[in-house]
């Protein structure tokens, strides 16, 4: 046998199946509801989310549909947010600040772009780093009586 039909292999386990696909402690968010409304929380890495105001709903019952199962927090309960795009960047840029923003699910619902544009019912955002979600034990919570 000649060994270099190996080569492959090898460079797909050494790729593929090495400690980067591990789960590190930390890559994940928990928002609590302590309200009676079902929120969404959003999140960004660069930009205030009071400071662009655009509509987030999405466009198709397929995206709403996933939207909301992926983001929708309901009402005195919790929510890990593990291994989202925010907490891998917050993660890898460690003096780094992310916008965390919440909605209620009733003004996504009942509101249309333009008047959510208008209105932009923001009812909580945080700004956090990583020394601030690793002080609060990586959990955010959200009080009916939080609006900022």
């Amino acid at each position: 046998m000649k060994p270099y039909k190996y080569i492959p292999f090898i460079l797909f386990f050494a790729l593929f199946v090495n400690g980067s696909c591990e789960y590190k402690e930390g890559h994940r968010f928990i928002i609590q509801n302590n309200s009676d409304l079902e929120i969404i929380p959003i999140f960004d890495m660069y930009y205030s989310i009071s400071q662009r105001p655009v509509c987030i709903k999405p466009s198709t019952r397929i995206e709403y549909g996933d939207f909301i199962y992926y983001n929708a927090i309901k009402p005195y309960s919790s929510k890990n947010f593990e291994r989202t795009r925010a907490a891998e960047d917050l993660m890898s840029h460690t003096t780094d600040t992310i916008y965390i923003g919440v909605f209620n699910r009733i003004d996504i619902d009942t509101m249309s772009c333009e008047e959510f544009k208008e209105k932009y019912p923001l009812k909580k955002e945080w700004k956090v780093t990583l020394a601030d979600m690793q002080a609060c034990d990586w959990t955010l919570v959200y009080e009916l009586d939080s609006i900022e």
